[in-house]
C-alpha cells in the first residue's frame, strides 16, 4: 500500500491562509460588505457648520478701500464693474462702487482705484488722479482708453511714450506669472481678442503681458509713491477672464495677499450609468472587445491608473436609465445595470471618490418645451414628476449601497430649471453641492453658477473645463479659475470616447495618451491643489466663504484675524520680501514671489524681510 503523501504543517497553515483570504476577497463584493461603506461624517459635518455658514458668508469685508469706477449708462463699463466687484468680494477686500453718471470721485476715500470704463471723460480733473499715485496710491485701468484731452494730459505717467489708432489685437502672450505658474503662456487664438491702441512704451514701464503680435496688453508704471497698472483691451468684461483681473491687482500691489478655495475636483457624467451592449466599430478594431468588456478591461483600469498617478479623485455622476420618460412611474427601467453600479461604483469609492448623481434618466429637469427641445429631450409637466424620478434614482442607490449618502448633483446637459433645483431639494434631503458650469452661456440656457451657498443652504459650485484632451480655451479658463479662486474644476464623459464629434474621431490610445499628458500638466504646474471629491470641496468652500479676515499691514509684517474659524484657511500671496518668522501658518513657494500660504488659527501671521 503506498503511503498518503504528508506535508509539512507550515504548508497547511499557508493552505488554509490563501482559503480565507478568498473567502474574504469574494466577502468584500457582496452587499453584506457594502453597507458599512458610508459618508454620514460627511453629512454631519454639512449640518454642524450650516448655520454658521448662513449667518456669516455675507460679512462686509474690512480694510483697505478699493473704489470701483464706472458708467452705468454704458452697458460695457457696467460689465466690467461687474467682475471687478465679483472678484473683489471673492478675495474679501472692501469695496466701494462709483457712478461717475451720478456722483464724482474723492481719491482720497480709496486705496485702490479701480477704473471700469474706457473713457477718462466724465473722471473730473485728472490732476487728483495724478496726485492720488503721487502720494502713494494705486490706479488698475480695466480697458483702453479713448484718446480724449484727459489721456493726452496723462499718458505719460501712465509709462506710455507714443500711441497711434484703435486696432484688434488676437491671443495673448505672458511675459510675468500674472496667471499663477504660467508665465511665458502663448496662446494664439480668436477667443482671445481686444480692441486695442497701438501704444509704445516707456523704458521704465514694467510689460506684463502681450497679444500675440506682441501689441502691449498690461503693464505697470511707477509714478512717485505709486503705480498706475494699465490694460490696453476690452476682454475683462468677460467672466472668464476674471482670474486675468486678479492676477493683475495681485501685482499692483506689494504684498498681496487673498483667499483661495484651494480644491481640484473631477467628475465623470454619466458614470456609471448602463452601458450600450453591441461593439463599436473603432474600439473593436482596436481592442477586439464589445463595448461593455472595453469599458471594464481598458477604460476604466486605465482612469485609475491617471488617479492614482496625479493624484485625482473622481466623482462620479450616476444615471439609472437613458430611456426618455419624463412621466412616472419610473420603476425597473430595462437597461437599468446594477452589476456595473456596484463594481464601478465600489471602485470609484475605494478609490478616494464619490458617488454622486446625474439623474434617474438624461433628462434635463426644465418644464419649458423650447429649452427641452434643443437639447433633443422631453420637457417635464410638473415638479411632483420631477421629484418621483429623483426619489428613484435614490433608491436605486440605496438598494446597492445601502448606508452611503449621495450628496452631490450634476445637471444633464448642465441645463436646470427653477422648478427642477426646487424638485431636487424637496426630494432629497441630502443634497449638498449642484455642479453646473461658471463660463457665460449666450443662450441663456445652461444653469450659470457663482461659488456661493445660495439661501436655501445648497452649495454652488460650477464646473470651469471638460475633455481628455487640453484645449487653448480649457487651458486658458483653468488658469484664469485657478489664479482667481485656486478652483480647478473639470470633467468628461464615458461616452466621449464612442462619440465622433466629441472624440475627433481619434482611437482611444490617441486620447489616453493625451489625457496623461494633459493631467502631467496640471499636476506640474499646481502641485499644490487639494484633489477632493465634490462634496468635500463644496463644503470646505463653503466654510471658506462663511470665514472673514481683518487684515493688519506693518512694515515688518501681514497679521490676519480670521473671524469663524473653523478648520485651515488658504490664501495665495503675492511679495518680493523674504519671508520670515511664521504664526499659526504655513507657507510654500509655488511661484516667482509666490507662495501659498495655509493659516492654522484664527490669528495667523507673517513676518516679512527686505526684498
Amino acid at each position: 500500500m503506498e503511503e498518503k503523501a504528508r506535508f509539512p504543517r507550515h504548508v497547511y497553515l499557508i493552505l488554509l491562509f490563501v482559503l480565507v483570504f478568498g473567502l474574504l476577497v469574494q466577502l468584500s463584493r457582496t452587499q453584506f460588505v457594502l453597507q458599512f461603506q458610508q459618508n454620514h461624517d460627511l453629512l454631519d459635518r454639512r449640518d454642524q457648520i450650516f448655520s454658521d455658514i448662513v449667518n456669516d458668508q455675507g460679512r462686509e469685508p474690512s480694510g483697505r478701500n478699493y473704489c470701483v469706477v464706472y458708467s452705468s449708462m454704458d452697458e460695457y463699463s457696467v460689465d466690467l464693474r461687474g467682475n471687478a466687484v465679483q472678484t473683489l468680494q471673492y478675495m474679501k477686500k472692501k469695496s466701494t462702487e462709483i457712478n461717475l453718471d451720478n456722483e464724482k470721485i474723492n481719491p482720497d476715500t480709496c486705496d485702490v482705484l479701480i477704473v471700469a470704463t474706457d473713457t477718462l471723460e466724465k473722471i473730473g480733473d485728472i490732476k487728483e488722479l495724478e496726485r492720488f499715485v503721487a502720494n502713494g496710491g494705486y490706479v488698475l485701468f480695466m480697458s483702453s482708453l479713448s484718446i480724449e484731452k484727459n489721456y493726452q494730459t496723462l499718458y505719460r505717467k501712465l509709462g506710455v511714450s507714443e500711441f497711434g489708432e484703435q486696432g484688434n489685437a488676437l491671443g495673448v502672450h505672458l511675459k510675468s506669472n500674472v496667471l499663477i505658474g504660467e508665465k511665458n503662456l502663448l496662446i494664439n487664438d480668436e477667443f482671445i481678442s481686444n480692441t486695442v491702441l497701438s501704444v509704445g512704451l516707456d523704458d521704465n514701464a514694467e510689460l506684463l503681458v502681450e497679444s500675440a503680435e506682441n501689441i502691449p496688453l498690461l503693464w505697470k508704471m511707477q509714478y512717485e509713491k505709486g503705480t498706475f497698472m494699465s490694460f490696453n483691451g476690452t476682454m475683462l468684461q468677460e467672466k472668464i477672464n476674471r482670474g486675468f483681473f486678479a492676477g493683475a491687482l495681485s501685482l499692483l500691489e506689494p504684498d498681496f495677499i487673498y483667499p483661495i478655495f484651494n480644491s481640484k475636483v473631477f467628475y465623470i457624467d454619466d458614470f456609471p450609468s448602463p452601458i450600450p451592449k453591441g461593439t463599436n466599430p473603432i474600439l473593436y478594431e482596436e481592442y477586439k472587445k464589445d463595448t461593455p468588456a472595453f469599458y471594464q478591461d481598458i477604460w476604466w483600469p486605465n482612469m485609475l491608473k491617471v488617479a492614482k498617478k496625479y493624484n485625482i479623485k473622481y466623482t462620479g455622476a450616476i444615471i439609472e436609465s437613458y430611456n426618455d420618460q419624463t412621466m412616472p412611474p419610473f420603476e425597473n427601467p430595462v437597461d437599468e445595470d446594477r452589476h456595473n453600479l456596484i463594481a464601478y461604483g465600489r471602485e470609484l469609492i475605494k478609490s478616494g471618490g464619490e458617488l454622486g448623481l446625474h439623474g434617474y434618466n438624461h433628462q434635463s429637469l426644465v418644464m419649458d418645451p423650447i429649452v427641452s427641445k434643443n437639447f433633443g429631450y422631453n420637457a417635464w409637466e410638473n415638479e411632483a414628476d420631477m421629484m418621483e424620478s429623483i426619489k428613484e434614482v435614490l433608491s436605486y442607490i440605496k438598494e446597492s449601497f445601502p448606508e452611503y449618502k449621495a450628496m452631490s448633483y450634476v445637471p444633464p446637459s448642465n441645463v436646470l430649471s427653477g422648478e427642477g433645483r426646487a424638485a431636487l431639494k424637496e426630494a432629497w434631503p441630502e443634497l449638498t453641492a449642484i455642479a453646473s458650469l461658471y463660463g457665460e452661456d449666450e443662450t441663456d440656457m445652461s444653469y450659470v453658477q457663482e461659488y456661493e451657498v445660495a439661501a436655501d443652504g445648497i452649495i454652488e459650485m460650477p464646473r470651469v473645463t471638460s475633455g481628455y484632451s487640453e484645449r487653448d480655451y480649457d487651458r486658458w479658463a483653468e488658469a484664469n479659475t485657478m489664479t482667481g479662486l485656486g478652483v480647478y474644476s473639470h470633467f468628461v464623459h464615458p461616452d466621449d470616447v464612442i462619440s465622433n464629434d466629441r472624440s475627433n474621431n481619434m482611437t482611444w490610445g490617441k486620447i489616453y495618451k493625451d489625457f496623461n499628458e494633459n493631467m502631467s500638466r496640471v499636476d506640474k504646474t499646481y502641485p499644490w491643489v487639494r484633489s477632493m471629491p465634490a462634496t468635500n470641496a463644496a463644503i470646505d468652500m463653503a466654510v471658506a466663504l462663511s470665514s472673514g479676515v481683518e487684515w493688519t499691514y506693518l512694515s515688518d509684517s501681514i497679521e490676519g484675524n480670521i473671524t469663524n474659524f473653523q478648520s485651515d484657511v488658504y490664501y495665495v500671496f503675492r511679495s518680493e520680501r523674504k519671508i520670515g518668522r511664521l504664526h499659526n501658518c504655513h507657507v510654500k513657494k509655488i511661484d516667482s514671489d509666490t507662495y501659498l500660504v495655509v493659516a492654522n488659527g484664527s490669528n495667523f501671521k507673517i513676518e516679512l524681510g527686505g526684498s
